[in-house]
């Protein structure tokens, strides 16, 4: 059975290679609405919007299965008629196609204009599918919301258990575009094309493990009129957002960092941030940790200066040093270190913090009083429980909408939060969210949280504002962890040292790989 020809490739990679630099991540309201604007305004016509979806599917379709008969499941809706003029198109090409109907009825409008397409029954799905190169799924379009109903649920198990890979078109039948849930039955797929811009529920889970790889494409749609909820940190806006390095560079351009990290016991947590910030690119740094840690911290990190934060004046002057700080990573939770944190983001004047891990979880319960002293340029980097216990709120409470609790918690705060998860998301009060899409299994382990904020401290101490600085670290830090060869065996202490190599290549992006707009392949694949 052919089998896609770039299925190997390492889709993290592809996403920064491929695609626009703004990347819009509509809800499925959004993305109707966005249609019926283009419609109404003159721009296009529905029928104009079905016929080009169709023919870029064709496109992703030829170039991923060359040969072999090719078998799509068409609903009733514009995604049966997205595929069936998907699978017209194949046909005037000459490949060996079948229509198997999701309904009883195909889809309106009557999108195959003359050509003579096998139109067969539900019940042939499986003998039409022997030996196909690929099965396109157009039964469930992306306003459907629950459960599937039948015959569609029954159709969607019976396509998950052919042995044939399945190319969604717009979206895996059976998710919700704008959630991400998966309420029933939900097709499996290899590919997704998305039409248009991706939806923002596709890169949430579990919608995301249905995917497969997804790519989005330029179908003919006018620019928003207005902005969107949500867009993707793409990595030709980070190639174009980086601060470059001039040729008469020096340390002082490069940026003061003072990291405050790690007591006893939890040395690591600093010795990561720090190795971050480094390999990062910031020009001098300070650490702020136990006087227990000095050597440790001097034989791994000696391009840093150590102050042993029991010294009051020393810690005072190194907060008024730098241009900007980061706290928190392996802090621990004690008064004593409460009180620190506390003293110095209270005499830093307008320096920038990225606070992180104990300096958030040190003001349990207590947002209110972590709001008096944040500022609206610091970033603010929890984890869901880490935030549930700041807030008072529980972890399922965060992750029933992390969009909007991480906006909550940016309103609260008056700061820029990053909340991390799969994926991370980004709020700046009345700014889009900005998400993440690089990364996959290998960010989730110990210590990575301690990276990003390394990396975010150097960015924002080289003078770049707190959710671009956030944006760019989540994007570089994905690429680089994704490079371990296996989720299962990377550590959080290999991505500094691929820093550098991944900030070069991404200085050096091609052009944009029309038609795609975005790609992203399947995390850890």
């Amino acid at each position: 059975m052919p089998e896609a020809r770039d299925s190997t490739m390492r889709g993290d990679t592809e996403a920064w290679v491929a695609g626009a630099r703004t990347v819009w991540l509509p809800t499925a309201a959004e993305m109707g609405a966005l249609d019926r604007e283009a419609v109404a305004s003159g721009a296009t016509t529905e029928r104009t919007l079905i016929e080009a979806a169709g023919r870029e599917v064709a496109r992703r379709i030829q170039h991923h299965w060359p040969e072999g008969r090719v078998v799509a499941v068409a609903g009733r809706g514009h995604n049966g008629a997205d595929a069936l003029v998907a699978l017209r198109t194949l046909h005037a090409w000459g490949r060996d196609v079948v229509a198997v109907l999701a309904s009883d009825t195909p889809p309106d409008p009557d999108v195959l204009i003359g050509w003579d397409l096998p139109l067969l029954p539900r019940e042939d799905l499986a003998s039409v599918c022997a030996g196909a190169a690929v099965v396109l799924d157009g039964i469930l379009g992306t306003g459907v919301k629950g459960a599937p109903r039948e015959p569609q649920a029954g159709l969607i198990e019976a396509l998950n258990a052919l042995d044939v890979p399945v190319a969604a078109v717009d979206g895996p039948s059976g998710a919700d575009f704008s959630t991400g849930a998966v309420a029933g039955s939900c097709v499996r797929a290899k590919l997704t094309v998305c039409l248009g811009w991706p939806n923002l529920g596709l890169l949430r889970y579990p919608a995301r493990e249905h995917c497969g790889r997804i790519e989005a494409v330029e179908i003919g749609f006018p620019p928003p009129s207005a902005e969107m909820g949500a867009r993707a940190i793409t990595g030709r806006w980070v190639a174009e957002t980086l601060i470059p390095r001039g040729g008469d560079a020096h340390k002082g351009r490069a940026g003061y960092l003072t990291l405050i990290a790690g007591q006893s016991g939890m040395a690591g947590a600093a010795v990561l941030a720090a190795r971050s910030a480094l390999r990062g690119g910031v020009g001098i740094l300070k650490v702020v940790s136990d006087p227990a840690n000095r050597e440790i911290l001097q034989r791994t990190c000696p391009g840093a200066i150590f102050v042993p934060w029991n010294d009051v004046e020393e810690c005072a002057a190194a907060a008024e040093w730098a241009g900007a700080l980061a706290v928190g990573p392996g802090l621990g939770r004690s008064a004593e270190r409460l009180e620190l944190v506390e003293r110095i983001l209270a005499g830093r004047d307008s320096r920038p913090v990225a606070l992180d891990a104990d300096g958030i979880t040190l003001f349990e319960g207590q947002a209110g009083r972590l709001a008096e002293i944040l500022l609206p340029g610091d970033v603010v980097t929890p984890h869901p429980g880490e935030l549930a216990r700041l807030t008072g709120s529980t972890v399922d409470e965060v992750l029933a909408d992390p969009g909007e609790a991480a906006r909550d918690a940016s309103d609260a705060l008056g700061c820029v939060a990053l909340l991390k998860g799969a994926p991370s998301v980004i709020a700046e009060s009345g700014q889009p969210l900005r998400v993440s899409t690089t990364g996959g299994p290998e960010v989730a382990s110990g210590g990575t949280g301690d990276v990003v904020t390394g990396l975010i401290g150097a960015y924002l101490a080289a003078g770049m504002g707190a959710a671009d600085a956030a944006a760019a670290a989540l994007f570089l830090i994905g690429v680089a962890a994704s490079r371990s060869r296996e989720p299962a065996g990377h550590l959080a202490a290999d991505v500094p040292d691929r820093l550098p190599a991944v900030r070069k290549e991404l200085a050096g992006l091609p052009g944009p790989m029309g038609p795609l707009i975005f790609a992203s392949g399947v995390p850890g694949a």
